[in-house]
């Protein structure tokens, strides 16, 4: 069965009233940093998005079908920033964002916001619809931080293997660098400690280092 190109053609679809609430733009949080490749692992699905949903769509012979698919989606995105299916959907294009991999829902496809951090837009909608680009929050206020922390990257191995703004640093050097946070703390606020020791707000801006691992 040949299917519509993402960007191009809307498709029909059913998703239920919890989500049909939802605005157009989904947030991406980082689940993870493969600890050989350094390449980051985004969940940008819609909240609240039943498992699986009910696609319609037409059969070679011009009739209306209608197909039970799971309503999570998992793309690729290249050094250039295009991103494409993978699984029952593969080669299809599934929007622009920077490298890595993805899941996103059904019916909507990835693409970035005004600070170039990757979100997943509504079929129709944003800037591969001809529309603007979601604005991203000029500051996060998230777990009472205000000031701009440098670049981190961290592969955790025998060690947490951390470079900040592309320097190396020793793990007992963490904390000249980045605060310490409380990863309680940063959960109630929407935020993620799940790419260890590394913590995020909400939008995806570090917030410092997890507690647990710097007693």
């Amino acid at each position: 069965m040949k299917r519509s190109t993402l960007v191009l053609i809307p498709f029909l679809m059913t998703l239920g009233s919890s989500v049909q609430a939802q605005d157009d733009v989904a947030a991406c949080s980082l689940i993870r940093i493969d600890q050989y490749y350094g390449l980051k692992e985004w969940d940008c699905r819609v909240p609240n998005t039943p498992v699986r949903i009910s696609n319609i769509y037409t059969d070679k012979e011009g009739q209306k079908r209608v197909e039970s698919i799971s309503s999570q989606q998992n793309a690729m995105c290249d050094d250039q920033g295009i991103c494409s299916n993978s699984g029952n959907f593969a080669g299809n294009f599934a929007g622009n964002a920077p490298a890595g991999s993805y899941h996103y829902t059904f019916g909507w496809y990835l693409g970035t916001d005004t600070q170039g951090n990757p979100v997943s837009y509504k079929s129709g909608t944003g800037p591969g619809f001809g529309g603007k680009h979601f604005a991203a929050a000029e500051k996060s206020k998230d777990a009472g931080l205000a000031k701009t922390l440098p670049d981190a990257v961290c592969m955790p191995t025998a060690s947490f293997n951390c470079s900040i703004d592309d320097k190396k640093i020793e793990d007992e050097d963490l904390p000249k660098y980045l605060p310490i946070v409380n990863e309680q703390e940063v959960k109630n606020a929407g935020g993620s400690c799940q790419s260890i020791p590394l913590c995020y707000d909400k939008h995806m801006k570090i917030l410092g280092i997890n507690k647990k691992y710097f007693k």
